[in-house]
C-alpha cells in the first residue's frame, strides 16, 4: 500500500483522473448506446406480427396497467406504515420495523413461486389472485415485496423534517386529518414519488413474475423475442419502448416538481414526541400491521420452511455448496470492482463544479433505473462484437473460446452497469457529510489528487464503503435476470437454480435455495438496521 501511494504522488493525477473518467462514462454508456443502435435496423417478420395483430399494443397497455397499479398500492401501504410507525406509540417498534423492511430480503420471483403453492388454501388469497385488477397476483407480489422502498425511504423523511410543520399546525387547533392531508401528504409528495420510482425500475427489470403469472408485458416480450425467437432486432425495439416509459415518468415527476422546495435542511433531526393512539386507533393499526407483515414475509417464509422440510430428499441433487460458491464469486467480483471504480469516480466529481458535475453525475446514477432485461441486452450486444473482433487473434495463440461471454466476465460487467449508480450515488452522499477542509488541507501538505484518495478519501470512508459493499451484496444475491440472461453455460447460481425449478413445477424444491437467498438477505438487512 505504502508503495502505491508513494508512485501515486509521483503522477499527473489531472491526466490521469480525466482519462479514467472519459473510459468510465463511456463504458456505462455502452448497454444503452448498443440497445439504441440496433432499434434503428428494419422491422423483423416478429415485430410486423406483434404490431399487425395488436399484441404489441396490447403488452404496451399491459405494462402500464402494472406499473401504475403497484406504484399506487405500494406507496399507499408504505406511507401508511411509515406514517403509523413514526408518528405514533407502537410496543415492539424495533422488532416490527424490522419486520416491515425485511420483504426485500425476499426476491420478487421467489414470492411469486411461493404463493402459488399458498393461495389455493386460502379463501382470501384466491379471489385477490384471480381478480383482474391484481392481474392473475403479479400486482400483488410487486407490492407486498416491494412496498418497503417507500416504507424505509417515507419513514426517514417523516422522522426528520416535518416536526416544526406539524408543532405550527397544532398551534391552529388543526386535526390530525387536516394535518396529515395539508401539510404531511404534500411534504412528502417527491420523497414518496422518489421511492416509487424504485419500485417501478425492479416491477419493470423483472419478467420471472410475469411469466409465471401469464402476464405479457414488454418485458416478457423482450425475453421471448430474445430467447425464443433469437430476434435481437425486436428485442432491441421493445427495450427502446421501455426507456420511452421510465423517461415520460421521470421527466413528469421532474416538471411537476418544477423549483418547489418541500423541505428546509434547517428542520432536519428535530424528534417529534410520537402520541398515544386511541384504542380503536391501536387496533386498527396493529391488525394493519400484522396483515402486511403475515402476507409480505411470515406466509411465505413458513410455506418455504414447509417445503423444504418435506422435499428434504432433494437437497444431494441441488449441489447447494456449488450453487453458493458461484453467487458468492460472481458477486463478491462485482462489488470489488463497483467499490474501487466509484471511489475513483466520486473523487473526480467532487472536484468539478457546476453544470458539468450535473452532466457526469447523471450519467453515472441513471443505470438502476434502466430495466435489467435491457441492460443484459445491450451488455450482450456490445461483448459478443468485442469477442467477435478479438477470437481470431485469440485462436492463434490456443485459446479457442469467446473471452467474455463464454464466461462469468460478462455477468460482472452487467452488474457494473446495473449497480454502479448506487454505489456512486451513496458515496457521494458520503462524501457531502464531510467536512471538505479535510482534503484541501492534505493537498497542502504536498499530496496530489490521487495520493489524497488513498490516505484520507478511503479512511474516512470506511464505514461507507463497508454499508455500501453490503446494500450491494444485497441487490446482486437476489438478481436473477443479468444472470439468467448472460450466464455461461451451466454455470448456476441460487437465483438461476430457482427460476429452473420453479419453472419446472417443482416449486417446493425450489424452497431450498430460495431460503439461502432470503436467509443472506435478511441478516444483513439487520445488520444494517
Amino acid at each position: 500500500m505504502k508503495s502505491i501511494i508513494t508512485y501515486s504522488r509521483r503522477l499527473n493525477d489531472k491526466k490521469i483522473f480525466g482519462i479514467f473518467l472519459t473510459i468510465v462514462t463511456l463504458f456505462i454508456l455502452i448497454p444503452l448506446l448498443q440497445v439504441l443502435f440496433l432499434s434503428f435496423s428494419s422491422d423483423s417478420e416478429y415485430l410486423k406480427t406483434l404490431t399487425e395483430t395488436g399484441l404489441l399494443y396490447k403488452g404496451f397497455l399491459n405494462t402500464l396497467e402494472l406499473i401504475l397499479k403497484v406504484a399506487f398500492l405500494s406507496a399507499g401501504i408504505g406511507f401508511i406504515l411509515s406514517y403509523i410507525m413514526t408518528f405514533y406509540k407502537i410496543k415492539f417498534q424495533k422488532l416490527i420495523n424490522i419486520l416491515l423492511i425485511l420483504p426485500l430480503g425476499i426476491p420478487v420471483y421467489v414470492a411469486a413461486y411461493t404463493y402459488s403453492n399458498i393461495y389455493f388454501n386460502l379463501p382470501l388469497l384466491e379471489s385477490l389472485f384471480r381478480n383482474n385488477f391484481f392481474m392473475n397476483g403479479a400486482v400483488f407480489i410487486y407490492v407486498m415485496f416491494l412496498y418497503p422502498y417507500v416504507y424505509i425511504a417515507a419513514k426517514s423523511y417523516l422522522s426528520k423534517y416535518l416536526t416544526e410543520y406539524i408543532e405550527s399546525a397544532r398551534t391552529l387547533n388543526k386535526s390530525n386529518l387536516s394535518i396529515f392531508f395539508k401539510i404531511i401528504l404534500p411534504l412528502s409528495r417527491p420523497v414518496i414519488i422518489g421511492a416509487v420510482l424504485f419500485v417501478i425500475f425492479e416491477t419493470l427489470s423483472d419478467f420471472a413474475v410475469v411469466e409465471y403469472y401469464g402476464q405479457l408485458t414488454l418485458s416478457r416480450y423482450i425475453n421471448i423475442a430474445w430467447f425464443n425467437q433469437g430476434d435481437i432486432h425486436t428485442a432491441s425495439r421493445l427495450a427502446i419502448y421501455i426507456l420511452l416509459i421510465m423517461f415520460v415518468l421521470i421527466s413528469g415527476e421532474r416538471l411537476s416538481r418544477k423549483n418547489k422546495r418541500y423541505s428546509d435542511s434547517n428542520t432536519a433531526s428535530k424528534p417529534y414526541n410520537k402520541e398515544t393512539v386511541s384504542l380503536f386507533g391501536y387496533i386498527i393499526s396493529y391488525l394493519f400491521i400484522l396483515f402486511v407483515i403475515t402476507l409480505s414475509f411470515a406466509l411465505p417464509i413458513y410455506q418455504m420452511i414447509k417445503s423444504a422440510i418435506l422435499n428434504r430428499s432433494y437437497i444431494d441433487r441441488l449441489d447447494i455448496v456449488e450453487l453458493i460458491y458461484n453467487t458468492l464469486l460472481v458477486t463478491i467480483i462485482s462489488i470489488f470492482l463497483i467499490i474501487c471504480v466509484s471511489l475513483v469516480i466520486t473523487t473526480i466529481v467532487n472536484y468539478m463544479k457546476g453544470t458539468k458535475k450535473q452532466l457526469v453525475s447523471s450519467i453515472f446514477v441513471m443505470g438502476y433505473s434502466i430495466p435489467s432485461m435491457v441492460l443484459a441486452l445491450g451488455t450482450y450486444l456490445f461483448f459478443i462484437r468485442f469477442d467477435q473482433f478479438i477470437y481470431p487473434y485469440l485462436k492463434n495463440i490456443g485459446i479457442n473460446t469467446m473471452l467474455i461471454t463464454s464466461s462469468i466476465i460478462i455477468v460482472v460487467f452487467a452488474f457494473f452497469f446495473k449497480f454502479f449508480s448506487i454505489a456512486f450515488s451513496n458515496m457521494m452522499s458520503s462524501y457531502s457529510k464531510v467536512d471538505p477542509s479535510l482534503f484541501e488541507a492534505a493537498e497542502t501538505l504536498g499530496e496530489n489528487k490521487l495520493s489524497t484518495m488513498f490516505r484520507v478519501n478511503v479512511p474516512i470512508l470506511k464505514k461507507s464503503i463497508i454499508g455500501i459493499s453490503i446494500i450491494l451484496f444485497i441487490d446482486m444475491v437476489k438478481e436473477l435476470t443479468l444472470v439468467y440472461s448472460l450466464r455461461p453455460f451451466n454455470f448456476k447460481t441460487l437465483s438461476t437454480e430457482v427460476y429452473r425449478y420453479a419453472g419446472n413445477e417443482m416449486v417446493e424444491v425450489a424452497a431450498f435455495p430460495s431460503l439461502i437467498i432470503i436467509l443472506l438477505c435478511s441478516l444483513l438487512i439487520i445488520y444494517l438496521e
